[in-house]
């Protein structure tokens, strides 16, 4: 642990930087100090920005800015009124950011900047109960101007990173999430995720292999699709029926590979997908056909929180 927490610490740049550019995010500032410009509400003369990032956001249309804030303490120091204190920070340095003079000589164009990410890493023992608990007591101010607030803790850490592990060891260069067309969007794909996307319980990929064939002895590759549908959701009978029904939803499940990656969170998850996720997917309406089961594979993430046994693998 002490190892990880050193990884980790200082204030976590060096994390943030790792796992966001490999999701696609570009570094735009670190440890940057503005003026503050709201200097009778926030109280404060200057803010500091630990990081500044962007990335692009297809149902937005345009690049999404967000203010990454990183905390590492002990979990005793993690308290609600911390936690209320840094939310309330994050808020006030991303007011002043978005016409801060310092930042002008980035190339901030079309970049829209109202949302802020609150990394808060436990470097000893992480308490999940207490930390959601804080996190249903927040208390936030109203502004005039709406700014998005995300925060994580180690549990969305680990999982960020197990994402980011899994793409980076066992799937190609052409790896791409997939953003579904939604309200009349167009379907797009990108080496980029959105913050939205980090906390959704499902995402879509794909990705490309290549199948050597051989034709009167000359051997050439051949390029096979691989659809891929990511769960972070709590793995249940109810879970596969509905990863079933948006795969289908989306037609995706015309692809030479059809991949279904899962997060295990206890100890009996692996062996339960294993058991139970194909005959599942036979009593669907309508059911998979013994085709359509040699397309499908199964995948797992690491879980850190588990043994290398109960996380299972590939």
């Amino acid at each position: 642990m002490g190892e990880q927490a050193n990884k980790i610490g200082k204030k976590l740049e060096g994390f943030g930087e790792k796992l966001f550019t490999g999701f696609g995010w570009t570094e735009l500032a670190r440890d940057t100090e503005i003026q503050c410009n709201r200097k009778y509400y926030h109280g404060k003369q200057t803010h500091g920005l630990d990081l500044f990032m962007r990335f692009s956001n297809p149902y937005l249309g345009n690049k999404q800015g967000i203010i990454i804030e990183c905390k590492n303490r002990q979990m005793k120091s993690i308290t609600q009124a911390e936690i209320d204190k840094w939310l309330a920070e994050l808020i006030n340095a991303i007011e002043c950011a978005q016409s801060a003079p310092e930042l002008e000589s980035i190339d901030t164009e079309g970049t829209n900047l109202n949302t802020g990410l609150l990394l808060i890493h436990a470097n000893d023992s992480f308490n999940a109960g207490n930390f959601n608990k804080y996190l249903c007591n927040l208390k936030v101010s109203s502004r005039r101007n709406p700014i998005n607030i995300f925060i994580a803790g180690n549990d969305e850490i680990n999982r960020w990173n197990s994402l980011r592990d899994k793409i980076e060891k066992d799937y190609s260069k052409e790896f791409r999430f997939i953003y579904p067309s939604i309200e009349g969007s167009n379907m797009e794909l990108g080496t980029y995720i959105t913050v939205n996307q980090l906390y959704s319980k499902y995402i879509f990929a794909q990705d490309v292999i290549y199948v050597e064939k051989d034709e009167d002895g000359v051997k050439y590759p051949v390029p096979m699709l691989r659809k891929i549908m990511i769960s972070f959701d709590d793995i249940s009978i109810g879970n596969f029926k509905y990863m079933w029904s948006m795969f289908k939803a989306f037609q995706f499940q015309d692809a030479k590979e059809l991949v279904f990656i899962f997060y295990p969170r206890r100890s009996d998850d692996v062996e339960f997908v294993k058991a139970n996720f194909i005959k599942i997917l036979y009593q669907a309406n309508p059911s998979i056909t013994e085709e359509m089961e040699k397309k499908i594979k199964i995948d797992f993430f690491d879980n850190r929180n588990l043994s290398p046994v109960d996380g299972g693998g590939r």
